[in-house]
């Protein structure tokens, strides 16, 4: 939504996100979005809706949340901030939930809101304004004589909504509910309230969360209508003194649209229908009510637009065929000019006429014209000056604006044609795959108009996010370098996709595992493709050289004027320059550089120039501020070097002050500051072409590094010098030019917190790989800092203030960021100052632009003193030991990077956390599935191809295109369960409106390698990599001998095309292959009842796609996943575990066919898949993963179900296995391996899943840390006793534990209780899969892997105790981060702070968190416990230091401790009382939910050691 919401000339949009809300300013003059701040709300936000009282310069937007509550928000200019006018819930016990998005309307004049959440009741929320008492609204509701809920003094001008809280007796809810604001803005909890006045336990009364500035609350007031499947509301326009009327637009019980209209207001308060209004049927479509001026309707429907109303004949137009998904106005003063937006992502203009009728304007005619294409539109908002903002759900969000005249426009745009040619032109192929593209663009393109529309803005855009695979560092970077530093490859499972997980217990359990980038299958309709989200900085190779013994490095741009000889290049243009790379070898110096301007490209070369000491390292070089003068630094003299000629301009050399060798060095501008002799410090400056001696100084202690940046910038002289020392392990601020000790205030070391001495800044000693190897003063954001880096790979920040009066220390936080030395260097992309922190592992310093957007400003201070927030983002290059910032005008934000024994010029991506990178693909070719091979280096992607999309095709040619195109594959394919004759009738009949299409992409420009169709009506489900083993084929033992005798020929002449190997039990393998799983859907069904599983390789050799096998299985394959050389696969109701295995003897391939240069048809001669073994499963099985040798399965409807794999050996002799006694098959088999698949547990709830996923066992090093304290079942406190059945569960469940999402938006985290003998009187039932946490996401889960962004690197002083494991996405394009935490110390801190945060720091719209989330379904609804919520805690580092002092002692000073206590051990007591008539016992969490309450009491722990906590936890995403 838009308007004045800031300011009251401003343009603002407000957008919805998931539950957050971004308030962004639009400047009209460059047409661009200025991000003003971001907020988190404790609900799932359903809809936005933006009103402007008359009484009020700003505008408020009223909130409604997917549990049915609601709040009006109003923005603060003074404090900077969104505030709470209202808020409330509107739910009903009885009433029953619409199935589609919840329906809000607005009145015009701002009197009355309606929400439409319930089947048949309309909730009508009246609005009061303090200034107009006595308004027409305010009369009905005195008529009705209603009691007031609540009333409190009113502040001028403020708004209030009425509350009812109905809640549902049956849901179980934590007892904490707002009822009171508190000091400092912090919210005292309810329990201790009553804590105070003795009255525990819950409020059963109803009760009503009251508002910042609530004032005259009045209640909702529920009103019943006749229609029961409501399409659309809409307030009309009328007069003044009319009362309100809104129109519903509903579907009855023949299917036809009509419209009603009800006005509101008699002396009970009920609706009455106006007579007026004709009831008259509508478009069947009809979708969208719009009110017109004079009370008039525009309902808007697929293939017409029609104007009704009262006393007036129906005016109407068609339309082009699409329905209409969202319209704004363009002009709400006259209302003639309207945005429709449709499901092919076309935006039209409609232009209303008017003429005076009655006294009142009616619409007299109306008119459509096309503006353009953009994404499919969600929402549409108008903003000012042309620009139009495009929210959509399937694409990505677009900020356009409207042009009176056509724009020129090509064939197709450039996105477009790159994805139309990629897949266009692949070979031969391009004559079979033409048409399936979409719409047939290259046909309707060529006819469209020009476009009034142009794209100002992007924003990316994951949804809908349907799949995505993990790919490790350095494989899908997408860069154009010969060679890249990458580590081992990953496993090949690590992009399976398609409902199914790899085994868990092969990768990520050692820091440092799995992590890298995810590819998503993303977008749909008209915008589809492909996103590569990357979680830090990547690195463009450019060029490398080999060059070994690579101590240091810096790059010099040099002016170099006409009248110059370099010597070696030949530079003749007045603004020429020379750009050098300074490279310090072990023995020598070594210059590269190349000329500019030096056209398209940059020749790098060895450059020889006299002046320089080239015979020896160079410690240090720099430029002077003429940037004609070059400083360069050895061990044995400092010199000054004329870039005019190259000559020596001037020398120092340590001699001058008695000593002997330079130590360390730093340039800067015409500031040079040395160590010499490893305890004097000297102080030069660059004054008219000589090097001067300042001052110098001797310590008592040996310099490790030195620096001489400046905190202004390039705007003034540095004013101090950092010097790091080795013995002491302290940092020195000294102060120039006198060299003295700073301030003695500047005193820190890390952990303790403030104190040490007078005159250094210390860090903490833990050896001497912590000692300071570099340090950097720079200015971050508008906050100056000090920056230690240490040779154990931890940085130490020091925030500073820098004045007139001295320096002091402000904040010292230190982070582990790689395990090496670390080396800082300052360098600037685009614009803004950041620092490189070079090490084995990487990263980017930068300070966040919108720290303080989402803070609140009474809480946490005044912005403009706040400490700028360091953000640190990991580069996708290893083993970076140097870098320097290259000022190049043909190389633009490059940089020289030594990495490893090579030296690398790179581009740098903007710095910033995540990256997202689009590969558009063809419209309407939407992709479902996506897989990553690492050992051949590809991508397969499968996609679904709309073929019915309003092109300009006739039927009849896209019949015949679509049969020409299917039958020149499908003559080649022999397995067919209907014949090519009725095939043809069948599609001459019904032409199928949707095509499978399965592709083979390069990993590294995402260029198209091979593609081919899939069968008629056949369509992709699932998608793997996998390895499989081959499978001797079991044999009668009479047969053996003959059977061994026969070597297979794929493996003496490898016709696998390179894809065989041998494992370690010397099994052949077949390595890097794609499985892909369909289904088979013929007309005039609903359910698939058949699919094929299909092998298929990319041979880098020959350069096409191989299809070894297919497979017919019964019912749609919806999960592929590998398992010990073998593939299990989920079929319908099946539980299928395939294997490669050998053909029997004489048994060959069935065909061998050449459809393109790039596709083959080509069975393995040798080998085929086989069926092992199978279980049946519940109803549909959606999604597999694996834990060693245990299954979960996840179930459409049934929850989840375990298995376990095993082998037998048949045995010898005629006995039976199990209740099934031997046939005399099997006893020839006697002594082979055979296989099973065992029903272990299953969880008996009713849950609709969507994903499920295996975590990752706890590393060996923390399994200790894991068991949890001994807990009392009733009141949650440390039991003195012996051990619980709590505790046996949770410690016989440690070994495998699984995530499982549900289609209501919910997390479910189960485990596996240890087996027991029946009976044992422990009460474990092993049959059951338990319960250990539930949590309420509040987005749907569509897949989840294993795998991190982030390098998983221990912390060192919390090593490995949270580490990432899994990785989701959801259906509105979110990616999230599980993390295991796998210390029950920590976990209970966090737990702590958590609940702490929830209940004293107030949100927009003050909903209770508890609510958020909480688990809810159709079936039942708890409260949330077994999850850590990462996003709320992170929050508490943007607390002000007195605010987290109060979050941490959790408000205990504002009560006696005593009574806190009470509180909480009464909350506890009746919180597990009441678990335990919802859940079993055992079903617990394993950090179980507390009270408010002081952490540092509780588990003897201080503030500093929480903030560090959390810090690490900012480095797992």
């Amino acid at each position: 939504v838009s308007g004045a919401f800031t300011l009251p000339e401003a343009t603002d949009l407000v957008l919805a996100k998931n539950n957050r809300i971004e308030v962004h300013t639009l400047t009209a003059a460059t047409g661009q979005l200025r991000q003003v701040g971001d907020w988190a709300l404790n609900g799932k936000i359903s809809t936005l809706h933006f009103f402007h009282p008359s009484d009020r310069l700003t505008g408020c937007i009223l909130v409604t949340s997917e549990k049915f509550q609601f709040a009006v928000l109003s923005w603060d200019a003074e404090e900077q901030r969104v505030v709470t006018e209202s808020t409330g819930e509107f739910t009903e016990v009885t009433g029953r939930p619409t199935t589609e998005t919840k329906i809000v309307a607005v009145d015009p004049l701002n009197r009355v809101i309606a929400v439409y959440a319930y089947q048949g009741i309309v909730h009508l929320l009246p609005m009061d304004s303090a200034e107009d008492p006595e308004s027409a609204w305010r009369k009905i509701l005195r008529l009705r004589g209603r009691k007031r809920l609540g009333s409190h003094q009113q502040s001028q001008g403020s708004l209030s909504i009425g509350s009812l809280a109905t809640s549902n007796a049956d849901t179980e809810k934590w007892p904490y509910l707002v009822r009171a604001p508190m000091a400092d803005g912090l919210i005292v909890p309810s329990y201790l309230q009553t804590a105070v006045s003795n009255s525990h336990g819950r409020d059963k009364g109803k009760e009503v969360a009251h508002a910042e500035r609530s004032s005259n609350i009045y209640p909702i007031m529920a009103r019943y209508i006749h229609e029961l499947k409501v399409v659309d509301i809409q307030f009309l326009h009328g007069e003044a003194d009319e009362l309100p009327a809104f129109a519903v637009l509903y579907e009855d019980a023949n299917m036809q649209r009509q419209v009603h209209v009800y006005r509101l207001g008699d002396s009970q308060g009920e609706l009455q229908p106006i007579s007026e209004w004709t009831s008259l049927s509508l478009e069947a479509s009809a979708a969208k009510l719009i009110a017109l001026p004079g009370g008039n309707v525009l309902v808007a429907g697929d293939e017409s637009l029609s104007v009704i109303g009262p006393d007036r004949q129906p005016l109407g137009m068609s339309k082009r065929a699409s329905a209409v998904t969202a319209w704004t106005w363009i002009d709400t003063d006259s209302y003639e000019r309207l945005l429709l937006a449709d499901e092919e992502g076309e935006l039209s203009l409609v232009v209303l006429q008017y003429a005076d009728s009655k006294g009142q304007q009616q619409v007299q005619d109306l008119f459509v014209e096309r503006l353009g294409n953009t994404a499919v539109a969600s929402s549409l908002t108008y903003l000012d000056a042309g620009c139009v903002y495009v929210g959509s759900h399937c694409g990505d969000q677009m900020l356009v604006r409207l042009h009176t005249q056509p724009l020129p426009r090509s064939v197709v745009d450039g996105a477009n044609q790159r994805a139309l040619h990629m897949w266009d032109e692949t070979a031969e192929s391009a004559k079979i795959l033409a048409f399936p593209l979409g719409d047939a663009d290259n046909v309707e393109s060529q006819t469209q108009p020009n476009t009034f529309v142009e794209t100002l803005e992007l924003h990316e855009n994951l949804a809908p996010l349907v799949d995505m695979c993990v790919v490790g560092i350095g494989e899908s970077n997408n860069r154009t370098a010969d060679t890249m530093t990458t580590e081992s490859e990953a496993h090949e499972e690590s992009g399976s996709a398609s409902g199914g997980v790899e085994d868990c217990r092969s990768a990520g359990t050692q820091p440092g595992g799995n992590y890298g980038s995810v590819v998503s299958c993303s977008g749909m309709h008209n915008t589809p493709g492909l996103r590569v989200v990357r979680n830090g900085i990547g690195i463009e190779q450019l060029f490398s050289v080999d060059i070994s013994g690579l101590l240091g490095l810096w790059s010099l741009a040099v002016a170099q004027p006409a009248s110059c000889d370099s010597r070696a290049m030949d530079i003749d243009t007045d603004d020429a320059r020379l750009v050098l790379l300074v490279l310090s070898l072990v023995d020598r110096t070594l210059l590269l550089g190349w000329r500019e301007p030096s056209g398209e490209q940059v020749d790098v070369a060895e450059v020889a120039l006299s002046g320089w000491r080239l015979g020896e390292p160079t410690l240090a070089a720099g430029l002077a501020s003429d940037r004609r003068h070059v400083v360069q630094a050895t061990s044995s003299a400092i010199v000054l070097i004329d870039s005019v000629g190259w000559t020596v301009q001037a020398e120092w050399v340590p001699g001058e002050i008695g000593m002997s060798a330079i130590s360390a060095v730093s340039v800067s501008g015409d500031q040079v500051a040395a160590a010499i002799d490893g305890r004097t410090i000297v102080y030069l400056e660059v004054r008219q072409g000589a090097l001067a001696c300042v001052g110098h100084r001797q310590l008592d202690n040996v310099v490790s590094c030195i620096d001489v940046h400046s905190w202004h910038g390039v705007a003034g002289p540095a004013t101090h010098v950092a010097v790091g020392m080795w013995s002491v392990n302290d940092v020195c601020l000294l102060a120039l030019p006198d060299l003295v000790t700073a301030a003695p205030a500047l005193s820190l070391r890390m952990p303790q917190g403030l104190a040490l001495s007078a005159s250094a800044i210390g860090l903490a000693s833990t050896g001497q790989d912590s000692l300071p190897r570099s340090v950097l003063m720079c200015t971050l954001g508008n906050t100056p800092y000090l920056l230690a880096g240490l040779g154990d790979g931890r940085l130490h920040q020091f925030a500073l203030s820098v004045d007139a009066d001295g320096v002091s220390v402000r904040e010292h936080k230190s982070i582990a960021l790689g395990s090496g030395p670390l080396g800082l260097t300052p360098f600037v992309n685009h614009g803004s100052l950041n620092v490189f922190a070079s090490s084995d592992h990487s990263a980017v310093l930068f300070a966040d632009k919108h720290q303080t957007a989402h803070s609140d400003a009474r809480i946490s201070g005044s912005s403009s003193s706040r400490i700028s927030k360091l953000m640190y983002a990991n580069v996708d290059v290893l083993g970076i030991k140097r870098m320097a910032p290259i000022d190049s005008l043909g190389l633009p934000m490059s940089m020289c990077l030594a990495v490893g024994s090579q030296m690398w010029i790179g581009l740098a991506d903007p710095v910033q956390r995540l990256h997202i990178r689009s590969f558009a693909l063809p419209r309407w070719a939407t992709p479902h599935r996506i897989a990553h091979s690492s050992t051949q280096g590809v991508y397969a992607v499968a996609t679904i191809h709309s073929l019915d999309t309003g092109g300009s095709l006739t039927s009849t040619a896209r019949e015949s295109a679509v049969w020409e195109r299917f039958a020149l594959i499908e003559r080649n394919v022999q397995h067919q369960a209907i014949s090519s004759k009725s095939l043809y009738n069948m599609i001459a009949a019904t032409p199928p409106a949707e095509v499978g299409r399965f592709t083979i992409m390069d990993s590294q420009g995402m260029d198209v390698l091979a593609s081919a169709l899939l069968l008629t009506y056949e369509m992709p489900e699932s998608l793997c990599a996998a390895s499989l083993r081959c499978l001797q084929r079991p044999i009668p033992n009479a047969d053996a001998t003959a059977e061994a005798q026969e070597a297979p020929a794929s493996l003496a002449n490898s016709s696998h095309s390179g894809n065989l190997g041998e494992n370690d039990s010397m099994a052949q393998m077949l390595s890097g292959v794609f499985v892909l799983g369909t289904s088979i859907v013929p007309p005039g069904e609903d359910d698939a009842r058949s699919g094929r599983i299909i092998i298929c390789a990319w041979d880098a050799t020959q350069r096409h796609m191989r299809i070894m096998c297919t497979f017919e299985v019964v019912g749609a394959v919806y999960a592929l996943v590998p398992f010990r050389g073998m593939l299990l696969a989920a079929a319908n109701g099946q539980l299928m575990l395939l294997g490669w295995q050998r053909r029997a003897v004489g048994a060959k391939a069935n065909y061998t066919t050449k459809v393109c240069d790039s596709v083959m048809f080509m069975e393995d001669p040798d080998y085929e898949l086989v069926l092992l073994c199978s279980q049946q499963t519940q109803i549909t099985a959606l999604s597999i993963s694996v834990s060693g040798d245990y299954i979960i399965v996840g179930d459409i409807m049934s929850s989840a179900s375990l298995y376990r794999y095993e082998e037998y050996v048949i045995p010898a002799s005629s006995g039976n296995r199990g209740s099934l006694q031997q046939s005399g098959s099997e006893a020839a088999l006697a002594g082979q391996i055979r296989h099973r698949l065992v029903p272990v547990a299953r969880d008996y709830s009713g849950v609709w899943t969507t994903a499920v996923a295996s975590v990752p066992p706890p590393l060996a090093q923390n399994t200790a840390r894991l068991y949890p304290n001994v807990i009392d079942a009733e009141t949650g406190f440390l039991a003195r006793q012996n051990a619980t059945s709590y505790e046996r569960a949770f410690r016989g469940a440690l070994q495998e534990r699984f995530v499982v999402a549900d289609a209501y938006n919910n997390i479910i985290r189960m485990a596996r209780a240890e087996d027991r003998a029946a009976g044992d009187g422990s009460g474990v039932d092993s049959e059951r899969l338990y319960v250990e946490g539930r949590w309420h996401l509040g987005d749907m889960v569509n897949v989840v892997r294993q795998g991190s962004l982030v390098m998983d690197i221990p912390d060192p002083e919390f090593p490995g105790f949270v580490r990432p494991v899994l990785i989701y996405g959801t259906l509105h394009g979110a990616i999230g981060v599980i993390a295991s935490v796998e210390d029950g110390r920590l976990g209970r801190v966090l737990d702590r702070l958590q609940i702490n945060m929830a209940h004293l720091i107030p949100t927009p719209g003050l909903w209770d968190y508890g609510q958020w989330r909480g688990y809810s379904s159709d079936q039942r609804t708890s409260q949330a416990f077994g999850f850590l919520d990462g996003d709320l805690i992170e929050q508490f580092l943007d607390l002000s230091p007195e605010t987290q002092q109060l979050v941490f002692s959790g408000g205990s000073t504002l009560l006696p401790g005593e009574a806190v206590a009470e509180a909480e051990h009464q909350m506890k007591s009746e919180f597990w009382a009441s678990f335990s008539r919802v859940e079993a016992e055992g079903d617990v969490a394993v950090f179980s939910q507390m009270a408010v309450s002081d952490i540092g009491q509780r588990e003897d722990v201080s503030l500093d050691y929480v903030v560090r906590l959390v810090e690490s936890l900012t480095r797992l995403h």
